[in-house]
């Protein structure tokens, strides 16, 4: 090869490496320029609580953007960024639509109720009580919720009957004495009748009194109450008490808060 063809390979390569090297720069400048910004106000929110931003996504709702967050404690929810602000809750258009239900729907998976149901029929640390072969209901509860105390005062006539098979997942997270009585409970020889003694104190004196706190709480019930705030979140129950139950369609539905007794006794295919 001559002095000047080795040259002029030389000079090519080096142009071509250049050439190369400026068309990567511009390629990361626009994907750069081209990325979807956050908004101020979810950014500092995030750096404040924790939570990840799974999904960006526009809203017809000028300057509102949504995003499908998820918080340490693995639930998953919705919320808007308008600049500097962070909205939650229902946004809904002028005719009523909702459309966080449809972003839900649509952004986020449905939970596995079946597959939390199919685990919780194994747990050996739930209180059961009604009757056997009747309908099941699974009911995450705190001991100290007043909610969970109505729904258990609701639900009293069903058990006598043996309409219904409740089983009590006792979790422990509205306050202090929350998982020393849930362990209690669990801990009893009758769990049913240990829950029906709590219970009946709050009724008669507002508090669980005629049982005590279990403290410390052996290893075996603290991993247990973990486990039932791990399904309470997989379910995506936001507080207590959360119904698990299967309705006469056979398909597992799910629901927070004391539900109304006729409709929930329609889904089970109750007869009043």
């Amino acid at each position: 090869m001559s002095l000047f063809l080795e040259h002029s390979v030389r000079r090519m390569t080096m142009l071509c490496r250049k050439f190369s090297i400026a068309l990567l720069l511009s390629l990361f400048a626009a994907l750069a320029s081209a990325a979807p910004t956050m908004d101020p106000g979810v950014k500092a929110l995030q750096e404040k609580v924790g939570f990840t931003v799974i999904e960006r996504f526009s809203t017809p709702a000028e300057g509102v953007t949504g995003y499908v967050v998820k918080a340490g404690d693995g639930k998953t929810g919705i919320v808007y960024g308008l600049g500097d602000f962070v909205l939650s809750g229902a946004l809904l258009e002028g005719n009523g639509n909702d459309l966080t239900r449809e972003y839900a729907a649509r952004y986020i998976a449905n939970p596995a109720y079946a597959s939390v149901a199919e685990q919780l029929a194994r747990d050996s640390h739930l209180v059961s009580e009604g009757g056997e072969g009747a309908p099941e209901i699974y009911v995450f509860a705190d001991p100290n919720c007043i909610f969970c105390h109505k729904f258990w005062q609701q639900t009293r006539n069903w058990v006598a009957e043996g309409k219904v098979r409740l089983h009590w997942v006792m979790v422990g997270f509205l306050k202090p004495s929350s998982p020393g009585f849930s362990a209690a409970i669990m801990n009893a020889d009758d769990r049913a009748a240990a829950l029906r003694m709590f219970k009946e104190n709050i009724s008669k004196n507002g508090d669980g009194s005629g049982i005590s706190e279990l403290t410390p709480i052996p290893a075996d019930l603290q991993r247990a109450l973990e486990q039932h705030s791990q399904w309470m979140a997989e379910l995506g129950f936001s507080g207590t008490p959360g119904l698990l139950f299967r309705d006469t369609n056979g398909q597992w539905r799910g629901q927070t808060g004391v539900p109304k007794l006729e409709a929930l006794g329609r889904m089970l295919g109750i007869a009043e």
